[in-house]
């Protein structure tokens, strides 16, 4: 979904330009100043920001440079005085998409979003026509390896040496670290991407039949086989082949591969003739090849055959940079596979992500994501659509509790049992009117709070619904 933010201090302007292009159809959001839009950003996408030049705490200059710094993939149109070229030509030559000029003019504001929007789309459809190598990784099937932390920019720097070369490759990592993306992305990155992209996994295939499936075989040439079979290696000619869980391996496969990898040469199960093997072979493990070595499971001449150029993919943990723009790219993943327009994620979610150790690495968090995009009821993921063991896992942690559930300073210092009481109440609507975009009736029912409680505990806490959400100003520009 094509978002937009709207950024200006003048809160009328801002709501009737946010009235707007609501009407025309798009997703909008709004902050009050530059400071207030640089956090938004943090926790959610959006492919256009219209921002004021002149605002109190950051400015619009000073939120461009903010964006650019962080390598948002995000278009800025700046909003300048009117007459007041001098900030226009500054905007542009500091690498803004565009700019309007005060008083704003429907027509003008309509033309600049649908440039921008077009622009978007050229941009997304460019991803998959060429290499795209950091900070996202085509893997050619329409998913994507994206990193923007240190160990990946590593990553996507050796990728684009393999895409150059035939070489083959072993792709080391544990579970659920995106290993096939790579491979793909290696395949689809390099001259060979017009050809087959075939995956095996050697762990799941009976030792008995793996041979044939990767090399075919003729007819009788086992109980069952009735008629000549073409193997992979020969279906994928001029393509890739991907060998994972190479480490599972048996010893007589093992010499057979060995022979691919030196001769390009092999033969189907019961024949005598040899067929030339045009493929490259990618491999991948997260076994510690160099132990089954010395336990003598492993081929040591096999293993340098295959690790002329290793690529190890480092665990989730270790690159939690990287996990607000995977979190991102999974929101807009399955808003396109269901069909949901989630807008983001709560700050205080993204933050419990963040914290969260990920065992099961980039595979565990796609799957914490969908299972969010379930439950969640509202336009945002929080931590009550997240699962329930990510959520338990806060408990073990030296993260204040209050911190993880409600992003906001500890709120039973004094240890009162009725200012608690208050505390819980007051913060509890507030979540529960978030979630709900600030409608009071959705929000006693999803809450399960009578209608007319709900109405007295916002009067007695002074709990104004429109910040939440609540029907935008309508209003000409």
């Amino acid at each position: 979904m094509y978002s937009i933010l709207v950024v200006d201090d003048e809160a009328e302007l801002r709501k009737q330009v946010v009235s707007f292009l609501t009407s025309q159809g798009y997703e909008v959001d709004e902050a009050e100043d530059g400071l207030a839009a640089a956090e938004k950003l943090r926790t959610q996408s959006y492919p256009l920001v219209l921002c004021d030049v002149k605002m109190p705490r950051m400015d619009g200059m000073e939120f461009l440079k903010h964006v650019q710094e962080q390598e948002y993939s995000t278009a800025v149109a700046l909003i300048t005085a009117h007459g007041n070229v001098h900030d226009a030509v500054d905007a542009i030559r500091e690498g803004a998409f565009d700019y309007i000029e005060k008083p704003i003019r429907e027509d003008r504001v309509l033309e600049l979003v649908e440039k921008a929007e077009r622009a978007y789309h050229m941009l997304a459809k460019m991803k998959y026509s060429a290499p795209v190598l950091s900070p996202v990784l085509s893997s050619g099937d329409g998913n994507e390896c994206v990193g923007e932390s240190a160990g990946m920019k590593r990553v996507f720097q050796i990728v684009e040496r393999l895409s150059r070369v035939n070489t083959s490759v072993l792709i080391r990592g544990e579970n659920g670290t995106g290993k096939e993306l790579v491979a793909k992305g290696i395949h689809y990155n390099s001259p060979r991407k017009d050809y087959p992209f075939i995956a095996i996994n050697c762990a799941a295939i009976p030792e008995n039949l793996i041979e044939s499936e990767l090399f075919g075989h003729e007819k009788g040439a086992f109980t069952g086989a009735d008629q000549r079979k073409i193997g992979l290696f020969q279906s994928a000619a001029k393509g890739t082949v991907f060998l994972d869980e190479i480490g599972d391996t048996s010893p007589s496969l093992q010499v057979k591969l060995l022979r691919v990898l030196q001769d390009h040469t092999f033969t189907p199960v019961g024949s005598t003739r040899t067929v030339k093997a045009d493929v490259r072979i990618v491999a991948a493990t997260n076994r510690n090849l160099e132990k089954l070595i010395e336990e003598g499971t492993f081929r040591e001449d096999l293993f340098y055959r295959l690790n002329v150029m290793p690529l190890f993919l480092p665990p989730l943990r270790e690159r939690r940079d990287d996990i607000p723009a995977l979190v991102h790219h999974f929101i807009d993943k399955f808003n396109q596979d269901h069909g949901i327009r989630i807008r983001g994620i709560a700050p205080e979610a993204l933050k419990l992500l963040e914290e969260y150790h990920w065992p099961g690495n980039i595979r565990e968090l796609e799957n914490a994501i969908e299972h969010a995009f379930v439950l969640e009821s509202g336009d945002q993921l929080t931590i009550f659509s997240l699962p329930e063991y990510i959520r338990k896992s806060a408990r073990r942690t030296a993260m204040p509790i209050d911190d993880i559930l409600i992003g906001r300073p500890a709120l039973f210092n004094d240890m009162d049992w009725e200012k608690g009481k208050e505390s819980f109440e007051r913060e509890f609507i507030i979540q529960a009117l978030k979630r709900n975009s600030g409608r009071i009736n959705l929000t006693a029912e999803q809450s399960n709070i009578p209608k007319n409680t709900l109405l007295r505990k916002i009067k007695k806490y002074n709990i104004n619904p429109k910040e939440y959400g609540g029907s935008p100003h309508t209003g000409l520009l």
